[in-house]
C-alpha cells in the first residue's frame, strides 16, 4: 500500500525517532509538496479550555486533546468532520478545521461525537519526498485509516501494536476495548 490522504502510517518498531516511536499518524494530504498528518495514539489529558482560552462554553471541559506532531507544537488545529459547519475550512473529504465559535458551541456544546472535535497541538510533515524514501527504509508501515479514529480522543491502547501486528485488518478488537 502506498502513502495517500485517509491512511494510518504506523511507526515501525525499529523507528528510533522519539517524535514518533510507537506512533500512529493520520495521513491528511500527501503529494507533490510533501505530506501532512496527525499522531493519533497520544491524547492529552488536558480540559481543552486550558489549552484554548475561547473554547466554546460547552466544549471547555472536553479531553478531546492530542499532541499532532512535532511540527509548530505551540499551534493548535480543532479537526471535525463537519464540513458545512459556519466558518469550517475544508482539509480533505470529511474533514474540517475550525469554524464560527457560536456554530461549534451549537454543534458540540454538550460534548463531542463520531465527528469530532478534536483539537491537535501540532502536526507531522514531510518535504517532497522525504516520506516515500522513509517507507522505502522501513521506518513506517502503510496501513489502511479510519476517519472515525482521526476523531477519536480515547484511541484504543493497543492500536499501534494491532496495526504493526496486522489483526483484524489493523484494527483492535472490540472485545478487548
Amino acid at each position: 500500500m502506498r502513502p495517500r490522504p485517509g491512511v494510518f502510517l504506523v511507526a515501525s518498531p525499529h523507528l528510533s525517532d522519539a517524535n514518533f516511536v510507537r506512533s500512529v499518524v493520520y495521513l491528511l494530504d500527501h503529494g507533490d509538496t510533501g505530506s501532512l498528518g496527525f499522531i493519533l495514539n497520544r491524547p492529552l489529558d488536558v480540559p481543552l479550555g486550558e489549552l484554548w482560552n475561547d473554547a466554546p462554553p460547552g466544549l471547555s471541559d472536553a479531553r478531546i486533546a492530542a499532541e499532532g506532531g512535532p511540527v509548530d507544537k505551540h499551534k493548535g488545529l480543532l479537526l471535525h468532520g463537519d464540513t458545512t459547519l459556519a466558518g469550517a475550512q475544508l482539509m480533505s473529504e470529511g474533514i474540517a478545521v475550525g469554524g464560527d465559535p457560536d456554530a461549534l458551541q451549537e454543534r458540540w456544546g454538550t460534548g463531542g461525537d463520531h465527528c469530532g472535535p478534536r483539537l491537535f497541538l501540532g502536526h507531522s510533515g514531510w518535504t517532497s519526498g522525504q516520506l516515500d524514501r522513509e517507507i522505502e527504509e522501513g521506518a513506517w508501515l502503510v496501513r489502511p485509516g479510519r476517519i472515525d479514529l482521526l476523531f477519536d480522543p480515547r484511541p484504543a491502547e493497543l492500536l499501534w501494536q494491532h496495526l504493526v501486528e496486522g489483526r483484524n485488518g489493523g484494527m483492535p478488537d472490540p472485545s478487548r476495548n
